[in-house]
């Protein structure tokens, strides 16, 4: 049996479907979720493109993952770390600065900070350490581990040399040079990175995010030593010049010895990929270069469809089709994601069809 895990990320399920914390906990197993990951009021999501307003009077974080245990569900709980727009907006010296020589502008509502800032990271790990505390989770999700970018933006015709890479602030460039020992240019400095010294500054960008997740880990661990750590990663693979590493910071090779499981999000829809094509290539991928579980998190439903984003071209449903070619083409990862639950609830008043074709995954008789 293939495993099965939601995001639940939002509160359609009180707002929308009106359901009681013990209707939606029995939902859940309905749907075949064998995990769920989840947003707490002690570390809060940032608001994205879900509506994350939690329901009302007599609902509690506590009781509601109470539910899920006596369901045998497995729950973790989730953290943006460097996805912070109050902290982007108080604290100048978080701003990320890019290989064009500007300050990161927010678009939409991502918000990316530079990772290297020590007392950030530190108050991110004290504040995962309480949630584990007080709500006993299974395991962490560790989401938004990154130098910044803004990924779902990268269509397949978008070059690399135009994207932008961060974060080349006063702060990353010196702990590059006290962590290497070799000296940059007063002017010049990001063509060298970029070029002579590419390898040497990716590397230390992944061991950056590494170390990072490694903060996080021993937090956590430090009250319950057994709390599994699932990391939130990229479907792209080597795609735009091997961004996910040079760009983002993400290199399995430093991830596998602080990380449990990884869901490598597919979103076919808002990259505009085949999913059959796609998505078997970058499981492979994947398998070659780590050992640990490897979850393809796909999408429920549609996403950018909002003015702005127009540029991308991008089909406005996801059919029922196009949603079990993605389960088919995930048949080698050891499980899947769904992104989000609320697409799962919106298609059961739809009829049901994918929650049926995602129980089919999960037994094993998807055809």
């Amino acid at each position: 049996m293939c495993i099965v895990g939601v995001k639940s990320y939002g509160y359609d399920w009180a707002h929308v479907h009106g359901l009681t914390m013990t209707a939606a906990a029995d939902r859940l197993v309905s749907h075949g979720a064998d995990w769920v990951l989840v947003q707490n009021d002690l570390d809060p999501l940032p608001g994205s493109a879900v509506d994350q307003r939690p329901p009302g009077a007599g609902y509690s974080d506590r009781a509601f993952r109470e539910l899920l245990r006596e369901r045998d569900r497995r729950v973790y709980e989730s953290t943006a770390v460097f996805f912070a727009p109050e902290e982007f907006a108080a604290d100048p010296a978080l701003r990320p600065v890019g290989s064009d020589g500007r300050v990161f502008t927010p678009f939409g509502w991502y918000v990316g900070i530079c990772p290297s800032d020590p007392a950030y990271l530190a108050r991110k790990a004290e504040r995962l350490a309480e949630v584990v505390a007080a709500l006993d989770p299974d395991g962490v999700f560790i989401s938004f581990i990154r130098f910044p970018g803004f990924w779902e933006l990268w269509m397949p015709e978008t070059r690399r040399d135009g994207i932008v890479e961060y974060c080349f602030c006063e702060r990353c460039l010196a702990l590059f040079q006290s962590s290497t020992g070799l000296e940059l240019p007063g002017v010049g400095a990001v063509a060298l990175l970029t070029g002579e010294l590419r390898p040497q500054w990716t590397a230390w960008k992944c061991g950056l995010i590494a170390s990072a997740v490694a903060a996080l880990r021993a937090a956590v661990h430090a009250v319950k030593p057994e709390v599994d750590v699932l990391l939130n990663g990229f479907g792209l693979g080597g795609d735009f010049g091997n961004a996910v590493e040079e760009v983002l910071g993400q290199r399995f090779a430093d991830l596998d010895a602080v990380v449990d499981h990884y869901e490598l999000m597919f979103y076919f829809q808002i990259q505009r990929r085949d999913p059959a094509q796609w998505i078997p290539r970058r499981i492979a991928e994947a398998r070659r270069l780590s050992g640990r579980t490897l979850l393809a998190c796909l999408q429920g439903g549609p996403e950018y469809l909002e003015p702005e984003f127009a540029a991308g071209r991008r089909r406005r449903e996801i059919t029922d089709g196009a949603w079990r070619a993605a389960l088919m083409a995930a048949r080698d990862a050891d499980g899947v994601l769904v992104y989000s639950w609320r697409d799962l609830l919106a298609d059961e008043h739809r009829g049901g069809d994918r929650v049926r074709a995602l129980l089919d995954y999960r037994a094993g008789t998807l055809r």
